[in-house]
């Protein structure tokens, strides 16, 4: 009997990090709280930090201390907390499985985060998966964040793949935002940070409950 290939429907698949391809809110929130209960009195919660979220840390210090003076050694506080405390940073779930066997078939990986590139390699690599991903991508490396699409676009260049044949898969609308401008397929993910309602008003290709369905998407 002959063997059957797999027919994938994309050659490369694009994640954002954060709430999307690993749980780390909890770790973010710990560390940032180490940095900012002595400068703000008090501990945040990942709600009032979410609005923050969005450029690389060097941004985000800014809003958050704007009497500061130190932003640099600020910044190199976080990335030292950061490398010293991956605890709890995991891969959602069926996650891990899917991206090997992407790998093994071909396809492209790329991470796009809008965290510092150095803060997401830091991510990912406690997550596991630093070595299955051909580029990890930050918001520092691109002159417009999301949800502008540059940051797919540099992917996309290096991966030297047309946005048609692509993925891009995140749980926040400057996500899918950011994959529509780009002329991506785009995934929201209702497991991270974004609602289901928001989600739906930024019109993604796909919206999806488990990363199990993923595989509904691409071989469908």
């Amino acid at each position: 009997m002959q063997a059957t290939t797999t027919k994938w429907r994309y050659g490369a698949v694009i994640f954002d990090l954060d709430g999307t391809l690993a749980n780390t809110f909890p770790t973010v929130v710990r560390i940032f709280n180490r940095l900012m209960e002595n400068r703000t009195g008090r501990v945040w919660t990942l709600e009032e930090l979410i609005p923050y979220f969005g450029p690389p840390e060097t941004m985000m210090f800014r809003s958050l201390f704007p009497e500061a003076t130190d932003y640099e050694a600020i910044a190199g506080e976080f990335y030292r907390l950061s490398r010293e405390d991956g605890e709890g940073i995991r891969p959602f779930p069926g996650i891990e499985r899917r991206i090997r066997q992407w790998r093994e078939a071909g396809i492209k990986l790329g991470v796009y985060s809008g965290a510092s590139t150095l803060a997401a390699r830091i991510r990912v690599e406690h997550a596991g998966l630093l070595d299955l991903f051909d580029a990890v991508l930050g918001g520092d490396e691109v002159v417009h964040t999301k949800p502008h699409p540059e940051g797919i676009f540099k992917l996309l260049d290096l991966f030297q793949i047309a946005p048609p044949a692509t993925l891009y898969v995140g749980d926040m609308v400057a996500d899918i935002m950011a994959g529509r401008e780009a002329g991506v397929t785009t995934v929201a993910v209702t497991w991270g940070a974004g609602t289901r309602e928001e989600l739906l008003t930024a019109g993604p290709d796909y919206l999806i409950d488990e990363p199990a369905m993923l595989d509904q998407i691409l071989l469908s």
